[in-house]
């Protein structure tokens, strides 16, 4: 299995327990697109429903991962500490982390994208790229880790249609992201 994947599972499960805010911040391209809809629907799946999504704006201001407009924006929005999980993007977002995490801001990166020489202070990374994963594929898309994420959150809860619809999504993604 990817390097924890499942210690990100179970956080995300606690997280939907105990009914803490829950924000998805996924990149704006068709691989953090799907990502973001995998995880979603997974959520949904589990009886979570009270989540916020939030793509950044690529092309403004904010360029590409985890920004501090966006983490001062989803401060305001969600009012308190909430667990942000930055799909496709965050690896290199050192600075914004300690920032969210200045303020009681618990963060998930689930990551594809080559990892610098060091990693940045989030609670969990799940990366197959990361320093001491032995997952044997390294090259998956985003949406295909979230998929495995996925998985690893419903297990025998996911049905063979959504199991599909997931797989469609993540081929999709991976195509478009090469």
């Amino acid at each position: 299995k990817i390097k924890n994947i499942e210690k990100a599972a179970e956080r995300i499960i606690g997280a939907v327990e105990k009914k803490e805010k829950i924000v998805l911040h996924g990149d704006s391209d068709l691989d953090g697109i799907a990502s973001v809809i995998i995880l979603e629907d997974t959520l949904k799946e589990i009886g979570y429903e009270s989540f916020l999504v939030y793509f950044p704006d690529r092309g403004g201001d904010e360029g590409y991962g985890l920004s501090f407009e966006a983490i001062e924006y989803l401060r305001e929005k969600t009012q308190g500490k909430f667990l942000l999980i930055v799909l496709d993007s965050g690896i290199a977002n050192f600075e914004q982390i300690k920032e969210a995490q200045k303020f009681g801001i618990e963060v998930i990166i689930i990551d594809h994208h080559q990892p610098l020489e060091k990693l940045p202070e989030a609670s969990l990374i799940v990366n197959p790229k990361q320093y001491g994963d032995k997952y044997p594929f390294k090259n998956l898309a985003n949406a295909g880790v979230v998929f495995k994420l996925a998985e690893e959150i419903l297990r025998e809860k996911i049905t063979e249609e959504r199991k599909n619809s997931f797989l469609e999504l993540t081929a999709l993604a991976t195509i478009s992201d090469m």
